[in-house]
């Protein structure tokens, strides 16, 4: 059995230097993704709120952010996931 075959793609690799104290690596990313989503969907209300305002102009991008800020943060967690751990 070839040794790169038993260990799974999907899950992320071992740190280098990993103590049985630290926090489990995947609550950690798990963490680490809802709080991105959480930022990045205030970041795009802050957008349309300065929209309707007046104070910028969107465009073409009003719908993108539209839809990025009614969002359900569990689908932006999935997605950032996606993206920096594919």
């Amino acid at each position: 059995m070839n040794s790169s075959s038993k260990y799974d793609k999907s899950r992320p690799a071992m740190p280098e230097f990993y103590m049985p104290a630290m926090w489990p690596l995947d609550l950690q990313n798990a963490i680490v993704d809802w709080v991105g989503a959480w930022f990045w969907r205030r970041r795009m209300r802050r957008l349309l709120a300065q929209d309707i305002e007046g104070r910028i102009r969107l465009g073409g991008a009003r719908g993108v952010v539209e839809q990025g800020a009614g969002e359900p943060l569990r689908l932006i967690a999935q997605r950032r996931a996606r993206w920096l751990r594919p």
